[in-house]
């Protein structure tokens, strides 16, 4: 492949109909010149081929970078307003050229190959950048999309291909903000399209009726101010109290946030071994007068009577707990008011001045608007389960002058080595020391389970975590259960570990994976099968066409020879794309570096980098031993 770069005007250089040529005909040319300028025309009949790349120019301005995709021809009759040209050949756009690329050529010449005299001279060397950028971006839109569809990729080849750079450049794309929209509009969409009638649904609604049933069996409204001790109070670990049924049976019917024993007027302490009171009915002379007053006051509760003194005794999110339970269609099934507060906000109707039932309310009638306005019948729960997993209703979302959700996802990168565990990557127990220097164990989230508790958290963004090496850690191992939760996103499984009274973990639909993976690394049989199948396997491999400066081309070609070509020096046992140096080792380490310095550089990276791993190679078998005269001759 070789660069070029050529100029479409005649000798009118007030013609400016390139970029309409190459969109309209796809053709690039010269005109028959006869002996004028023949040296060029032969150079384009001749010696350009199919695959090399030409820079579009007008002057010293850059149009566009194309790719010569068709043979010599030579048109007899042409538009001499249009595409004048006889001599042509037929190409592909790969990229226009914008003013931020601030990339600097030389006017002279119709056309000029870039290697002909000076490949290191400004305009090659630009072009070559710019070409590289294209690939760059070619390659970050390919594993984007194949990310998209398949939620992890592992992008594999040998050392020095730019693995670990390619899997940051796609997530830096996958994570910029972006706009989704005003609020009402993706609600409006997400509600048409619920469908009601799936299976699913109706299996879900058909659960939750039996649960409210079952609960109204065992807790009437009516006999709330009977309430025993024991019917009432968590704690004991019994499943029956109304204390659980209102912390965990009851739980699928909205987002409630969890509550603590503690939280309660009165609850077990297994610690204790006893009933323990909290202020509000500390001054009963014993645990069945606290009762008895906790009776009076949820009968009070229930009859509606005053809901601000119930809050005052229950607090806002028990009494909502309570009122939806009871009341299903007059109460919206979220009782934190942070939630309510920026739920109210997707839909403009915040009001500070409300208080927590108020906005419940407010928000249980813009649902039975939405109904209405849509003609849907979809309940409050479904309304609410629609909310919470397309909207950040933890921290509230991120609108845009014009109201529109701005998205904002985040990636993280991490790195594995042989002795990670699952207990490093998903979750595990922590000694912890307290005050008084006593230690005790707690279960925690890891890195996967925390990232992926942040995604849940912003559905709108994406969360990339990119695992370095990921082969060198044993996966089945490292990952577990969570091979499932892999494949089924949105699915909770079981970990090993409880953790915040669950033993449920669950990768989100906007949490994704980037492994890479050194094909050259000899504990790349740990991925078996299972894990293979849930990932999508992504080839970085050498690239001649990146290396700007002509000394590390030559360098680069050299040592290719060892691996490919007549003459190769590799083991029958192994595959050159696996073990070949990649490109990365003969780039320049920063931007606008001088041809000495860079070829000062090289030299180091030659003695301490490249040569090191080719004399490794030659140990472990991968190169013949007939290869070591070669590498010792290596020079820049």
């Amino acid at each position: 492949m070789n660069f070029w770069h050529m100029q479409l005007h005649e000798d009118n250089i007030n013609w400016k109909r390139e970029k309409e040529v190459l969109e309209q005909v796809g053709y690039i040319g010269m005109g028959d010149w006869k002996e004028k300028r023949k040296a060029q025309q032969l150079s384009f009949q001749n010696d350009m081929d199919i695959g090399d790349i030409v820079a579009i120019k007008r002057g010293e301005t850059l149009i566009a970078l194309v790719k010569v995709i068709g043979e010599y021809e030579y048109k007899s009759e042409t538009n001499r307003n249009f595409d004048w040209f006889e001599r042509r050949r037929q190409v592909e756009i790969l990229d226009w050229y914008r003013t931020a690329y601030d990339l600097k050529i030389v006017g002279r010449k119709t056309l000029t190959r870039c290697d002909m005299t000076n490949s290191n001279a400004e305009t090659n060397i630009n072009i070559k950048k710019w070409y590289e950028k294209v690939m760059s971006n070619t390659e970050i839109n390919e594993v984007s999309a194949l990310l998209k569809y398949k939620h992890q990729v592992i992008l594999q080849g040998p050392p020095g291909t730019g693995k670990t750079r390619l899997a940051k450049l796609v997530a830096k794309n996958l994570t910029q903000p972006e706009l989704k929209g005003t609020p009402e509009s993706i609600i409006d969409d997400l509600v048409k399209n619920f469908d009601t009638e799936s299976d699913e649904v109706k299996s879900a609604r058909s659960k939750n009726d039996k649960l409210l049933s079952k609960f109204y069996e065992s807790f009437p409204k009516e006999c709330l101010s009977g309430l025993s001790l024991s019917e009432y109070a968590i704690g004991h670990g019994d499943n029956d109290s109304l204390c659980w049924w209102l912390e965990v049976g009851l739980e699928r019917l909205g987002t409630f946030s969890p509550g603590f024993s503690n939280n309660y007027p009165i609850y077990w302490s297994k610690k204790n071994d006893r009933y323990m009171l909290n202020k509000k009915v500390a001054n009963s002379t014993d645990d069945e007068s606290a009762m008895k007053q906790i009776a009076n006051e949820l009968s009070k509760l229930i009859q509606k009577t005053d809901l601000d003194d119930s809050i005052k005794f229950f607090g806002p999110c028990f009494t909502l707990k309570v009122l939806h339970s009871y009341y299903p269609d007059e109460y919206f099934p979220v009782n934190s008011e942070k939630i309510l507060n920026n739920a109210l906000k997707l839909f403009g109707s915040y009001d500070k001045k409300l208080g927590v039932i108020a906005k419940n309310t407010k928000l249980n009638d813009i649902y039975l608007s939405k109904n209405n306005q849509l003609d849907t019948d979809l309940t409050n729960i479904e309304f609410i389960s629609i909310l919470w997993n397309n909207f950040n209703l933890e921290d509230g979302e991120d609108l845009s002058e014009f109201d529109e959700v701005m998205t904002h996802g985040e990636y993280k990168i991490i790195q594995f080595h042989p002795a990670y565990t699952y207990e490093d990557f998903v979750r595990g127990i922590a000694a912890k020391t307290n005050d008084a220097g006593n230690i005790s164990y707690e279960v925690e989230n890891k890195i996967l389970a925390e990232f992926a508790k942040k995604a849940i958290d912003n559905p709108n963004g994406k969360y990339i975590l990119i695992i370095d090496e990921i082969n060198r850690a044993n996966l089945p191992s490292v990952l577990g259960e969570l091979i499932y939760a892999l494949e089924y996103r949105g699915e909770s499984v079981e970990s090993m570990y409880e953790y915040e009274n669950t033993l449920d973990i669950k990768l989100p639909k906007n949490l994704y994976v980037i492994g890479t993976m050194n094909t050259a690394d000899r504990s790349v049989g740990h991925i078996d099968y299972a894990i293979r199948r849930r990932f999508a396997f992504y080839d970085v491999l050498p690239s001649k066409k990146v290396i700007t400066f002509q000394k590390a081309t030559k360098l680069f070609e050299s040592i290719e020879k060892l691996f490919k070509g007549n003459n190769a020096q590799i083991s029958s046992d192994f595959d050159a794309d696996d073990v070949q140096l990649g490109h990365s080792y003969f780039l320049p380490s920063k931007k606008d570096i001088s041809e000495e310095d860079f070829y000062k550089e090289l030299s180091i990276k030659l003695k301490y980098e490249i040569k090191p791993i080719l004399y490794e190679y030659i140990k472990d078998g991968v190169l013949l031993d007939s290869a070591r005269e070669v590498v010792e001759n290596l020079h820049v």
